[in-house]
């Protein structure tokens, strides 16, 4: 055992140590800072902080997520980056340049319902011309197709920057190159983390959020929380002399595609996923087969662009892919901020700032509550 680092608390302010420094531990953090009245220390066991999963998607805001209480989330996020706040105003967090969806269902009501909870004039429907005017490169349908005005690329650097900039000027203490290798707890539950060079920090609450690691510690201390990773690729072509760097997003769920603008050329996503061990995601060469088949079948004037650059990110999932935010529910102290399923930039204010309230234990809404609480997974195994 290491010696004992101890983290001396202000005045009587709670101890938090938030253990992963993805864009989930960076928001939880910042929600905490907010309110000023807990010691909060950040851990991330890479050199650098956002490493992984959040420095690997696609940097779209879609507010609609297929799921009532995250969609919700992700409209708080979306006025906050349209509209930032002091501390952020001298950020340029979105650019909106537009998302046209393509729904699977036109008539969702799931759809109806996040069509009028959007500020008036936000979404428009489509027509064939009107389409083809907007996307010219693409080849599909524009039968129930929705130009959502008012979303597009959000600065991930940006947003990331503004949080740690405010979360270190109100005491957030951040650590890099720091693994936790044990949670420590007693009759009472959690009351710290073991580092591997030997530290332990003292704290009230711990909390997790590290991706598809979410897990691994958990299940050592007792807890019964298990989830999912599953690998996703992209591709950015080369260089185009046809693209338009303000074309908009397109997103259609009826291919099971997305394509946008990047660096010259495009990003386009099959949206492929297959389970995938969280220490080895690297990208699979037959992969590009699939999004060179649904390019071809989705798009037109891209056929023989060249690959400039491929990858593979990571997303999480709990059992019923909706997040895990909130207590466990069997191990006193411990706190999720996890499976954010690939949502977690578009959804990133409203988690943190959830979070550092539920971390307070300060009332919620009953349908975040009941969405997504860990005691829900609990609850159904226990009956």
């Amino acid at each position: 055992m290491g010696p004992e680092t101890k983290l001396e608390p202000r005045n009587t302010q709670r101890q938090v140590v938030i253990v992963g420094g993805g864009i989930a531990g960076i928001a939880t953090a910042w929600g905490l800072a907010e309110g000023g009245d807990c010691a909060v220390t950040l851990l991330e066991r890479e050199a650098q902080l956002a490493s992984h999963s959040t420095a690997k998607n696609a940097s779209i805001l879609r507010t609609l997520t297929g799921e009532t209480a995250s969609t919700t989330l992700a409209l708080e996020t979306a006025e906050f980056l349209t509209n930032p706040p002091g501390g952020f105003t001298d950020l340029a967090l979105l650019d909106p340049v537009g998302l046209i969806l393509l729904p699977a269902r036109p008539d969702a009501p799931a759809l109806e319902e996040w069509s009028r909870r959007k500020p008036a004039g936000a979404v428009q429907a489509l027509n064939e011309p009107q389409l083809r005017e907007l996307c010219p490169h693409f080849r599909g349908r524009a039968e129930g197709a929705l130009l959502v005005r008012d979303e597009g690329h959000i600065d991930n650097a940006a947003l990331i920057d503004g949080m740690l900039r405010q979360a270190r000027r109100a005491g957030v203490r951040i650590r890099t190159g720091a693994e936790v290798t044990e949670l420590l707890q007693d009759d009472s539950g959690i009351t710290g983390v073991q580092l591997a060079g030997g530290d332990r920090l003292k704290a009230d609450v711990v909390a997790l959020a590290t991706g598809g690691w979410a897990g691994l510690l958990a299940s050592r201390a007792g807890s019964e929380m298990t989830f999912e990773a599953r690998r996703r690729h992209l591709l950015v072509t080369a260089p185009q002399h046809h693209a338009n760097p303000r074309w908009p997003i397109l997103w259609s769920e009826r291919e099971n595609f997305y394509v946008r603008p990047e660096s010259g050329g495009l990003m386009v996503c099959a949206c492929d996923q297959d389970l995938v061990d969280p220490d080895h995601c690297n990208a699979r060469e037959e992969v590009k087969e699939l999004i060179a088949e649904r390019s071809a079948q989705c798009l037109r004037g891209f056929d023989d662009a060249p690959v400039a650059h491929f990858w593979a990110g990571m997303r999480t999932f709990a059992r019923d892919e909706e997040f895990a935010i909130g207590y466990d529910p069997d191990v006193s102290g411990l706190f999720w901020a996890a499976a954010l399923g690939g949502h977690g930039m578009s959804t990133s204010v409203g988690i943190g700032r959830l979070a550092a309230r539920l971390i307070r234990r300060e009332p919620t809404s009953r349908q975040e509550h009941a969405a997504f609480d860990p005691a829900r997974f609990a609850r159904a195994s226990r009956t």
